[in-house]
């Protein structure tokens, strides 16, 4: 799901596109609607949206005042107006697409195709990025993954990652400077993605940097503390196969 905000000030407008949306676009999930150039520039700044819905025209201000007003624009905008006259200045700050009220279905889909496009291209990009670096890297310990967040990406190294927990459809990073990241990936897909690393999967809930072991603590599966001082259960399917690994390592 895309986290996308709406900044217009007419709320039959803004009612239609949340509609539409909600019916249709299930893709595209709504954090907000701001009816202020400020209350817009709140948003942006506390939500951090992978798309603006951004009116032209929102008295006493304009949505490229809003515009201005960032350090930087790093989401996607749609522009939405009564006024045909600002297309051209609208795609000259980069905008996917253009809607002139009143839109409809067909031209909502069109302009979030576009999005989605553009979206697919810039990660076509990163990964591409994040693969050219490893290439020239000299130990797997440095490798950089490029982790899926809400926002993004962020780009991590391997070697710093003490260990991965599932919640269902959602997997939690823990790293050894005690940040942690939480991405929209099954625990499966860290391990298809760690395994080469040094990474073991001793649980259905946890994947753990077998560099980071500090104790195995036996029992029906046992368990492992880590050098954070978190720990992980072993499983008792998992128990064999992870003392041996012990033993390579």
């Amino acid at each position: 799901m895309y986290p996308a905000i709406i900044i217009d000030d007419e709320k039959d407008q803004c009612d239609h596109l949340v509609e539409l949306i909600g019916k249709k676009f299930l893709q595209i999930g709504l954090s907000a609607v701001c009816n202020s150039v400020d209350e817009g520039m709140n948003a942006i700044r506390s939500l951090r949206p992978q798309l603006v819905f951004l009116d032209v025209v929102i008295p006493p201000k304009t949505g490229f005042d809003l515009l201005k007003s960032l350090d930087k624009i790093d989401f996607e905008i749609i522009f939405t107006t009564s006024y045909g006259e600002y297309a051209v200045h609208a795609f000259k700050v980069s905008a996917v697409d253009y809607l002139l009220k009143p839109f409809g279905e067909n031209e909502l889909r069109a302009a979030i195709e576009k999005f989605e496009q553009r979206i697919a291209l810039k990660n076509s990009a990163i990964h591409l990025e994040t693969l050219l670096q490893n290439i020239y890297c000299n130990t797997s310990e440095k490798i950089k993954i490029a982790l899926p967040t809400m926002h993004g990406f962020v780009f991590v190294e391997v070697g710093n990652i003490i260990r991965c927990e599932s919640d269902n459809v959602y997997t939690t990073f823990y790293f050894s400077d005690k940040s942690k990241i939480i991405v929209s990936k099954s625990i499966s897909d860290c391990e298809d993605l760690l395994r080469a690393y040094n990474f073991f999967r001793t649980h259905s809930s946890h994947l753990i940097n077998m560099r980071f072991v500090k104790e195995y603590i036996k029992g029906d599966g046992g368990y492992v503390k880590m050098a954070d001082g978190s720990t992980a259960d072993v499983s008792r399917r998992k128990k064999d196969d992870f003392i041996s690994s012990l033993h390579k390592f």
